[in-house]
């Protein structure tokens, strides 16, 4: 009798794209236009100079 039950942990995952459950003229798709069209450097730019250092949790 195996204590856990057998699994395969080289099974693949399959993203679900969630694009095609979402309707065309849903606010949704409005958000993440104008999300998606803020450039990076501008939610990368300021570090925070104070508190802990960052630290991997593992």
């Amino acid at each position: 009798m195996t204590m856990y039950k057998e699994y395969n942990t080289n099974q693949l995952s399959l993203e679900l794209n969630l694009a095609y459950d979402i309707p065309m003229n849903h606010e949704v798709r409005l958000i993440s236009l104008f999300v998606d069209s803020i450039p990076n450097h501008v939610l990368l730019e300021e570090k925070s100079h104070t508190g802990r250092p960052a630290f991997h949790p593992a």
